[in-house]
């Protein structure tokens, strides 16, 4: 509200002014208030132009929204406007007025008050008419969950049944349409947007070793703990002594550092080592440390401008106070990983959640990767109790959801038995009416979990005959060419990461292209089979422009859709007109199967959480493998759901578009 203040402070003094004049009875002439106004007008319109230019230049953004190109051209036709009428203006602030012509203007004035009023009266009328019918239209399309229904959700069989029925509400509430614009409106107050960073009150700090990017000094090698450290006690798993190849304080620091720690500043923004819709940034890092050499045992949180930890908790972490079960005896700490959801949602409102997920899976991929660099292992934990993590953190549960669990142990661990469904029971959900952030905190809760008792921690069930039947690729494919992964440093990689925006206008290799599509399925799922991969060939050599899709296992592609002329143009209409996608050689489409993440162990609805952290993951890949070609790649979250998806040919009830990433050759 303050800077509502301030920006409407010049306005505010100009109307007070005219009622004032208008009160005494000396209302300036029409042609005074047009010259006042105009100069009035060109200050807003040069401050506002001002700093679009500036945050277009310093954020490397696009001239993609259509407010910036109406606001350009009504500064040039403002700046014609003032060339032609500069000597009137300037006559007029230098020439009084007399007494007479005063009075003249006055009576004349006076003369037009009957019909100036009506008109005013019929304008206004007609605003807030027009007002009311949309604020009732978006009325009727909110999503609503009562709360009797959302009470009797938590361990009933209806519950999981509810909380897939609000996962389709939502996706359908959220889904961006050229109508949607007028018949939709957010539904919640987000107010100002918080700090870019999470500080806590000074308690005990651990300054992490600065972390290493370059392939020369990145070995990050595990040690052997020699300190006889008891870390491990009160886990219930076994002993707490150093194990050979236990993790040390620098591969923490150096996956931290490569998850969520700046890399670059820029136009007053701290850019992140993972990509961000928005450069918002929402997700915060939390470690249950059992056995790193170097960092005590305790619950921490990863400063990211400090590159620190702080303290939470002191001494041995029980897992029970977690709601997981006894550890593995090898782990060597837990990562929990939440997201500021009003970070987001003051810029992306009610399809806030989309973003903080698929940008979390971004850096949890860069996670996995630095993890894999080190030898060690981060398994991501399809089930946890979100509830029981949040107060053991200290988290309003409302506000910063926690969304993510990884296992961290030393490279040659034991794979996990797959999670017990007894185990695990829907979350209770929140009435949307009574909830502060609206629909993003009744999904949150949807897709949450509660232990039932003491779990075993388990990891990633086996796929599920339907998702196999799901999968089953056509009879003829078009192989693609077998290309070697990247033998490139990816923490080199991941330090160098950008978002690219502009691309020259060469044709992408079919290898390059293969190599990207290799590097996307490679490994197969690691939390959902439901993401489905397609890409748009607009500027590929040796293949037709169409849509197709890719086959992880087969390494081979299906042409499913050409949609003919204009293909760029498009494409780029699809994506809110954003020419990053219209310029781009490739755009890769990824979608989740309704069907597949409907059959996630964990239940429906958190199986669509897990479905956008898959492609947060996928998304992420795209990044580290063009980065390591020299290709330029950019994430795109903001598209038209219904277009892209005739786009590629699928049926918007079976699957779901969720991610859109452009791959290009980068302009000189």
């Amino acid at each position: 509200m303050d800077k509502l203040f301030w920006v409407s402070l010049p306005v505010l003094v100009a109307a007070a002014a005219v009622v004032v004049l208008w009160w005494r009875q000396r209302l300036p002439s029409r042609h005074a208030l047009n010259v006042w106004f105009s100069l009035l007008l060109m200050v807003y319109l040069l401050i506002t132009a001002g700093l679009g230019i500036f945050w277009v230049a310093n954020q490397h953004l696009p001239v993609f929204d259509w407010h910036y190109l109406f606001g350009y051209l009504m500064l040039v036709l403002l700046v014609l406007h003032l060339a032609f009428n500069l000597r009137t203006v300037w006559q007029h602030l230098r020439r009084p007025r007399p007494a007479a012509a005063r009075a003249g203007v006055a009576a004349a004035v006076a003369g037009r008050r009957s019909w100036l009023g009506a008109f005013s009266v019929f304008g206004f009328g007609s605003a807030a008419g027009i007002g009311y019918w949309i604020g009732l239209r978006h009325g009727r399309t909110e999503l609503r969950i009562d709360a009797a229904a959302a009470g009797t959700a938590a361990g009933s069989s209806s519950g999981a049944a509810l909380a897939l029925a609000v996962v389709e509400q939502f996706h359908g509430f959220s889904a961006h349409t050229r109508s949607g614009v007028l018949r939709r409106a957010p539904g919640a107050d987000w107010g100002d947007p918080p700090p870019p960073f999470k500080s806590l009150p000074a308690g005990q700090r651990l300054v992490l070793p600065a972390p290493r990017t370059a392939s020369s000094d990145s070995s990050i090698s595990t040690s052997t703990s020699t300190s006889g450290s008891t870390s491990g006690s009160g886990s219930g798993s076994g002993s707490g002594s150093g194990t050979a190849g236990a993790l040390n304080v620098a591969s923490l620091a150096d996956m931290l550092w490569h998850t969520a720690g700046v890399s670059a500043r820029s136009g007053g923004i701290a850019f992140r080592t993972s990509p961000s819709s928005g450069a918002l940034f929402a997700t915060e890092l939390y470690v249950a440390v059992r056995d790193i050499t170097g960092v005590p045992p305790g619950l921490w949180h990863y400063d990211v401008p400090a590159h620190a930890l702080v303290a939470l908790a002191a001494g041995p972490v029980d897992p029970a106070s977690l709601g997981t079960g006894n550890w593995p005896a090898d782990t060597a700490a837990l990562l929990f990983a939440s997201g500021i959801f009003r970070r987001s949602g003051h810029k992306y409102r009610d399809r806030t959640y989309r973003y903080v997920l698929g940008d979390l899976g971004h850096a949890l991929e860069n996670l996995r990767a630095v993890a894999g660099a080190a030898g060690a292992k981060a398994t991501l934990l399809p089930a946890f109790d979100e509830a029981r993590i949040a107060a053991a953190l200290r988290l309003d549960e409302a506000q910063e959801g926690v969304l993510a669990a990884l296992l961290l142990q030393p490279g040659g661990a034991a794979e996990l038995q797959p999670l017990r469904k007894a185990d695990w029971r829907p979350a209770p959900l929140a009435a949307v009416d009574g909830a502060a952030l609206g629909i993003t905190e009744a999904i949150h809760r949807a897709t949450s979990l509660r232990a039932a008792g003491r779990p075993t921690l388990g990891g990633r069930s086996p796929v599920t005959s339907t998702t196999a039947i799901q999968t089953s690729p056509p009879a003829s494919l078009r192989a693609l060419p077998v290309v070697a992964a990247s033998a490139v440093d990816p923490l080199r990689l991941i330090a160098r990461r950008r978002s690219i925006r502009r691309y020259s206008n060469q044709l992408l290799s079919l290898q390059d292209l293969a190599a990207v599509l290799a590097a996307m399925g490679r490994g197969g799922p690691v939390l959902s089979d439901a993401l489905r991969i397609d890409f748009i060939a607009q500027a590929v050599e040796s293949l037709e422009p169409g849509a197709w899709r890719y086959h992880p296992q087969q390494h081979a592609i299906e042409l499913r859709a050409q949609p003919g002329a204009k293909l760029r143009s498009r494409s780029g209409a699809a994506a809110l007109a954003q020419d990053v996608i219209g310029d781009a050689a490739a755009v890769f489409v990824l979608s989740i199967d309704r069907a597949a993440f409907t059959a996630d162990p964990t239940g429906a609805a958190r199986g669509y959480r897990h479905a956008f952290l898959e492609a947060g993951l996928v998304g992420e890949r795209v990044y580290l493998e063009g980065t390591a070609r020299g290709l330029g790649v950019c994430g795109v979250g903001a598209f038209y759901d219904d277009e892209v998806s005739a786009l590629i040919g699928v049926d918007p009830e079976r699957e779901w578009v969720v991610h859109l990433a452009a791959l290009g050759r980068v302009s000189e």
